[in-house]
């Protein structure tokens, strides 16, 4: 799924408690676990579920009410230990005494860890170029979250909005990672027109399977907090199209520089042989990255095929739900974009790199 779009969807949901409890005070509090008391197991009423609970004595740790000690028992699936920082939500309704809930344990720590991991790996293994990919990805963030993503809320059309924005996203990649080479602009035009072939595809398939893009809680989520102002259905377009910008990048840079490193080692080949064997070369490549392309998209949305699975509906009544009916599209879509791309980038570098004054 679209990094961004997850992004604004977890912001929305953090806003929308706010809106449906309007009449009621509402804080995030950041607090720390200082004693954790009675500790249990209890029957959900009307299901038959069972849940962990916890008595928790919390610390306040910022803002106002810093210092402050709460005392409440935690049914939320996120189980603490002392010590441990979360998040937890003070509600107080008119009338009542002030409720809370732990919302999210506090995560940063490990992420920026992880982070810190992930950069010193690519330094490392990857030198200049892995340097100048974490870059570029920045970039790319940057231009996601604080360009394209206000243009969306703003009401701008999200089609035409997301193509450009991926298109700048796509030229910044490549610029910074691999340099302004001869090579780098024949991907990128290979790119580009599988860009614009993403387009039509992604469009076209949305608007004939009907898909509304209200398949995820985010998007009503999301619909309900912009009062339903936002192109719901041009925001699942714009989605797929920034989601197949990364593996376009990978595809198209390869098949150029493979024909180039051919061309390099024996001189002598001719056109026609140096498109065959760079045309050989894509074909195993491609293979790998359309495997990996829906895998990807499946490893993200394995607790929500395992809940299909148990259902008795028919097999193609479930892949009919737009759930799946709305991936199944931004895979194909990115697949077919992702064929175009290599294929273009050949034949694009075979002519350019052998052309003759």
């Amino acid at each position: 799924m679209n990094r961004s779009l997850v992004f604004l969807s977890v912001v929305v949901l953090l806003c929308v408690p706010s809106s449906v409890h309007a009449q009621a005070a509402e804080q995030l509090l950041k607090a720390e676990v200082i004693d954790v008391g009675v500790t249990g197991v209890r029957e959900n009423e009307g299901v038959n579920v069972s849940s962990e609970f916890q008595e928790l004595t919390m610390r306040v740790i910022e803002g106002v009410r810093k210092g402050e000690m709460l005392s409440f028992t935690n049914d939320s699936p996120v189980i603490l230990s002392e010590g441990d920082v979360a998040y937890v939500r003070a509600l107080t309704p008119p009338g009542g005494d002030e409720l809370y809930a732990v919302l999210e344990p506090d995560r940063v720590p490990v992420l920026f860890v992880l982070a810190v991991v992930f950069v010193a790996f690519s330094i490392l293994l990857g030198g200049m170029a892995g340097l100048r990919s974490i870059l570029s990805l920045a970039v790319s963030f940057a231009v996601i979250m604080v360009v394209l993503l206000p243009l969306l809320l703003s009401g701008a059309p999200p089609v035409p909005a997301s193509a450009l924005l991926a298109a700048v996203v796509l030229a910044c990649s490549m610029i910074i990672t691999h340099g302004t080479a001869r090579e780098t602009w024949i991907a990128l035009s290979g790119s580009l027109a599988a860009l614009v072939l993403a387009v039509v595809v992604s469009e076209t398939a949305v608007r004939v399977a009907k898909l509304s893009g209200f398949g995820t809680d985010e998007a009503v989520y999301l619909n309900f907090a912009t009062n339903g102002t936002l192109d719901i259905t041009g925001l699942l377009l714009g989605s797929i199209l920034i989601g197949i910008v990364g593996v376009l990048n990978d595809i198209s840079v390869s098949q150029v520089h493979t024909v180039s490193e051919l061309k390099k080692a024996n001189p002598s080949l001719s056109r026609r042989e140096l498109l065959s064997r760079a045309m050989k070369v894509g074909q195993e490549h491609l293979g790998a990255v359309i495997n990996t392309l829906p895998l990807a998209y499946v490893g993200a949305a394995l607790p929500l095929l395992m809940l299909f699975s148990t259902t008795t509906a028919p097999f193609l009544y479930v892949i009919n739900r737009e759930v799946f009916a709305s991936e199944v599209v931004r895979i194909l879509a990115g697949g077919i974009a992702l064929s175009v791309s290599g294929a273009l980038a050949t034949v694009l570098a075979v002519f350019v790199i052998t052309w003759r004054r």
